[in-house]
């Protein structure tokens, strides 16, 4: 039984409306101390999944040559214009920090504003598909490196991130913030790649012991597996803890071209 569902969505519904009520407009993260951050070009374009019209948004650096890219998957809230996305805030860190970030409407090929219970019960493996059909359109493009494609996935983005890697060998990496594991693929973990998890030890939308399951299930199974935990954090992160995590992605993407040094 998927067991992720009012969890993911109760917390970002009411994010969602305390910003709409403010109208206030989240600023971008900050750099990391030391790290001098890229110039990004911000493009939507599409690709089609199912006879569906997927949107992505791609934040781009501008510096030379074919980079890493991060498909970024977003949590039940979804994305909205009505108010500023979390997971566009981590894409554009990402695209300074020398990583392509592509941010997948991945609801828009089931028509979904959010996601419930009940639609994620019966649209998890449609929303795999669509991730696995963004890999397939991500590896024609000429600006990429078509063997370092990762995922990056938050809340509910996470859990489909996990279904969409296993068996998959075209996936690089996985990063995952608030993430667990459903349990019908736990006898499918032999066969996913390296994977970085990061979670608040407050989290009171996905408990951290859903994050540990999964890092120990995957230590068992011989898969490489970090778990990095920020104290007093909750189900989404702190700036400070974010902007963190984002720099540790970016270095586990590519360690050699995901961070641009100061000069």
């Amino acid at each position: 039984m998927i067991r992720f569902g009012a969890r993911h969505g109760a917390m970002q519904l009411s994010l969602l409306a305390l910003m709409v009520m403010v109208g206030c407009l989240t600023p971008p993260l900050s750099p990391p101390v030391g790290v001098r951050t890229s110039d990004v070009e911000e493009v939507e374009t599409s690709f089609r999944s199912g006879g569906e019209e997927i949107r992505v948004d791609v934040y781009r650096p501008k510096s030379a040559g074919r980079h890493a890219v991060a498909i970024i998957l977003h949590g039940s809230g979804g994305i909205h214009a009505i108010a500023p996305s979390t997971t566009n805030r981590y894409a554009r860190t990402l695209a300074q920090l020398g990583v392509e970030a592509l941010v997948v409407h991945y609801f828009d090929g089931t028509g979904h504003f959010r996601a419930d219970d009940q639609a994620e019960r019966d649209f998890y493996y449609h929303w795999v598909r669509e991730v696995k059909d963004a890999v397939t359109w991500v590896r024609r493009r000429t600006d990429v490196q078509s063997n370092r494609i990762s995922l990056v996935g938050q809340s509910l983005g996470s859990w489909v991130a996990v279904g969409a890697a296993v068996g998959d060998p075209r996936i690089y990496r996985i990063a995952l913030f608030g993430a667990g594991l459903e349990p019908f693929l736990e006898d499918s973990l032999a066969r996913v790649p390296p994977m970085l998890l990061f979670h608040g030890d407050a989290d009171d939308v996905v408990p951290l012991s859903d994050a540990k399951h999964l890092a120990a299930l995957l230590t068992a199974n011989g898969r490489r597996v970090q778990l990095v935990v920020y104290p007093g954090e909750r189900h989404t992160l702190s700036d400070s803890a974010a902007t963190d995590a984002l720099l540790r992605t970016a270095r586990f993407i590519d360690p050699k071209r995901g961070i641009v040094p100061r000069r």
